[in-house]
């Protein structure tokens, strides 16, 4: 039996909310929206995330997007994201991860090719871009296979007593990825990823479904 099997019913039952995460034309709206979603609610981000849009940050071309946001002066800047809370701090995190991003010349392409741990110490070199931020971009729109255990993730775990009660975010995430069935497709981590927080948020419908009595009771 494996440790990703509670994670495997879990893709199973919350398959159609899966399949709506982080679905834009233009990848880098993830980028900012991973910086957003610190320490708030994805409706505040969706709001956030609109006024941009209504500013043309993400319309085409896309390799244009975060030129776009360093010519925003940071009032502007400021005001348009102010939904997402701590709006002030949330700017210049936006605008030192534009300044690191633009030195690549905002080519997607070639920072997927980067090794995984130097992405991960780049992107953790920029201030305000913390570990499980960093790897959901990475996971999301650098398209690598890393498992993020978050809250939800340690709070599952936790519950079916693999993981111990106090454990630091890479300790949790070294057990995970050294495990011989961790997968190697990007596309299904981040399905592990989505169905474990789909979980978190939303415990009902796993609970009205025939798995139940796989993950005790909190």
């Amino acid at each position: 039996m494996s440790i990703f099997d509670p994670i495997t019913i879990l893709t199973q039952i919350y398959q159609s909310e899966i399949n709506n995460w982080w679905i834009y034309p233009n990848p880098n709206r993830m980028l900012v929206e991973a910086i957003l979603i610190q320490q708030t609610t994805s409706k505040n981000v969706m709001k956030a995330s609109a006024q941009l849009q209504a500013l043309g940050i993400f319309k085409a071309p896309y390799n244009q997007t975060w030129w776009r946001i360093r010519q925003l002066n940071t009032s502007e800047l400021e005001q348009a994201i102010y939904s997402s809370g701590f709006y002030r701090i949330k700017a210049k995190r936006i605008q030192n991860f534009a300044d690191w991003i633009i030195k690549y010349n905002c080519d997607l392409n070639q920072i997927k090719k980067l090794p995984l741990s130097q992405l991960r110490q780049e992107l953790n070199a920029i201030n305000g871009i913390g570990p499980e931020t960093a790897d959901v971009m990475i996971l999301y729109t650098f398209e690598q296979p890393v498992f993020i255990p978050d809250t939800y993730c340690l709070r599952l775990y936790q519950q079916l007593k693999i993981l111990p009660s106090k454990i630091t975010y890479r300790t949790a995430q070294k057990f995970f990825e050294g495990q011989p069935d961790m997968t190697s497709d990007y596309l299904l981590a981040q399905h592990w990823h989505a169905a474990i927080d789909e979980y978190g948020k939303h415990p009902q419908k796993f609970l009205n479904s025939k798995y139940k009595k796989i993950i005790p009771e909190k």
